[in-house]
């Protein structure tokens, strides 16, 4: 409905910024409003700020406003590189916090004032060191390209484990990288470390099932498929390949029960 791709649904999801609820199979629902700030999130996009500014410019803002103030309820604007806040006569940074002030006299437009950033103490490094990106700033820029530039995406997964080995969505990213390269695997051995870390991914799951199966090991994938679906049943896509691997195998009933789940799926998308 909006365009945005599942890794970057999946980072806006660990920025914080939305709130969705989870159905009776574990799948998430997303409210409206959680749509209309995606919907926002990339037209900042659009206008040319990266999408890890615009999530970090969000989950900075999510965190000074109380819980009962939704985010959609601000007004947010693209200026350079930076997503501000206009608030009536008032406009500041969503990102460091910092307050833009006009000095030709009185308020007028903020967009035809000349501007200067007045920065909160907290807004400043200590010393003026410059602060580097943390394993998450990092991680969603390899999101941000995972598609339009896989060796720059694949640079940045590595950098993620080497700081954080135990940072499962790095593994995934950089396992399905490896996987559509061919280097089966070394995919594999990633999806493996991030079911380590967190043994219910339905995501690794599902990867893991599609990188044995491209190695011949069916049995293998079967298994990872089938751990797929008990974690979330209404995996369209893991029924439909299990029934193809039951066809294979000759096990035709069990092949029509889940192409018949897969149908039903489908329907209710």
């Amino acid at each position: 409905m909006i365009g945005v791709s599942s890794g970057r649904l999946r980072a806006y999801l660990r920025a914080g910024v939305l709130s969705p609820e989870h159905g009776q199979r574990g799948e998430l629902r997303f409210s409206f409003q959680d749509l209309l700030l995606l919907r926002k999130a990339e037209e900042l996009v659009r206008q040319r700020i990266r999408p890890h500014r615009v999530r970090l410019a969000l989950k900075k803002l999510r965190a000074r406003l109380p819980d009962t103030r939704p985010l959609t309820g601000m007004q947010l604007q693209a200026e350079g590189s930076s997503v501000v806040v206009h608030e009536g006569n008032t406009r500041w940074q969503a990102e460091s916090g910092q307050v833009l002030l006009a000095f030709n006299g009185p308020f007028i437009d903020p967009g035809s004032a000349p501007m200067a950033m007045l920065p909160s103490r907290s807004a400043v490094p200590s010393g003026g060191d410059v602060v580097p990106p943390s394993t998450d700033e990092i991680y969603e820029i390899g999101c941000d390209v995972d598609e339009a530039d896989p060796e720059q995406a694949e640079a940045s997964y590595r950098q993620v484990l080497m700081q954080a080995p135990e940072h499962a969505d790095a593994h995934i990213n950089l396992g399905r990288i490896l996987h559509e390269r061919g280097d089966l695997l070394a995919a594999e051995a990633h999806y493996r470390q991030a079911l380590a870390i967190r043994s219910n991914d339905p995501t690794a799951l599902f990867n893991l099932g599609v990188v044995l199966e491209d190695q011949g090991r069916n049995d293998a994938a079967l298994e990872a498929y089938g751990d797929a679906i008990t974690v979330d049943g209404r995996n369209a896509d893991a029924h439909y390949n299990v029934a193809r691997l039951y066809d294979l195998a000759g096990d035709y009933g069990a092949a029509l029960r889940h192409l018949r789940i897969c149908r039903d799926l489908s329907r209710t998308r």
